[in-house]
């Protein structure tokens, strides 16, 4: 049995975001898999939307992952395309710990030459732009493709967010080359985008989700020449962090 676990790194992620996730999810689900859910009641924020909020809920998430692991699951998906704490749990864990901007790059670099990302809150756009370096993929990134919606405005459905999102994925692909798209909210929205622009759309939480089951059945985690374990771990581990 392969245990994942699934963290969205915000307060009620699973009351705002619980059928979103449910829908997606639902295409992956085998025998031999069990996907655990969870959100973090602790985080001072319902939405992430910036550099700032990514700062916000960074060590909060990493804390859950850590949690998890010693609970024994196999590997952890942390939650949000802006990716809080993925580096940081790399560092902190054994197991696999896989983030939503990664392991779309990767798929869509795999089913394409270059690759957009449609969707999402504009405020983050230089956080994608500096993920797509980081990770190696900038010269395949075409474009960051934002509209003017929250993240909870994509869980609420709001009126108009599905054709903003049609717009700017049809901008992406005929004005600035993409041949596949990253995408984003539920699965409503990634297979609109399929059907209307005809391109592969890469869904983040069905590639984070994917990718880390991969990892698992291969026997493989980050390796730890690259994300090496901190020194003081085990001193720092119990610290607590507080909002007040």
């Amino acid at each position: 049995m392969i245990r994942l676990y699934k963290i969205m790194p915000v307060r009620d992620g699973l009351k705002e975001w619980g059928s979103h996730q449910d829908g997606l999810l639902a295409p992956l689900k085998m025998s031999g898999v069990t996907i655990t859910e969870v959100d973090l009641p602790r985080a001072p924020i319902k939405e992430i939307s910036s550099a700032y909020h990514v700062g916000l809920v960074a060590m909060l998430q990493v804390e859950e992952a850590i949690k998890a692991e010693k609970a024994g699951y196999d590997a952890v998906i942390l939650g949000c395309l802006d990716e809080p704490g993925v580096s940081e749990a790399k560092e902190a864990l054994q197991i696999p710990a896989v983030g939503e901007a990664e392991a779309s790059m990767h798929y869509a670099s795999l089913v394409g030459r270059s690759f957009s990302f449609v969707g999402g809150s504009p405020e983050s756009k230089g956080v994608l732009q500096d993920l797509a370096k980081k990770y190696g993929f900038h010269h395949k990134l075409a474009s960051v493709r934002k509209i003017s919606a929250s993240p909870l405005d994509f869980a609420s459905e709001k009126s108009g967010v599905l054709e903003r999102l049609l717009l700017a994925g049809r901008q992406a692909v005929e004005e600035d080359g993409a041949d596949s798209l990253i995408g984003y909210g539920g699965i409503e929205g990634i297979e609109h985008l399929r059907r209307e622009l005809g391109v592969p759309v890469i869904s983040p939480v069905q590639a984070s989700v994917l990718m880390a089951e991969t990892l698992v059945r291969s026997g493989l985690s980050h390796s730890k020449i690259a994300y090496p374990v901190p020194s003081d771990l085990s001193q720092i581990q119990g610290l607590k962090i507080k909002f007040e």
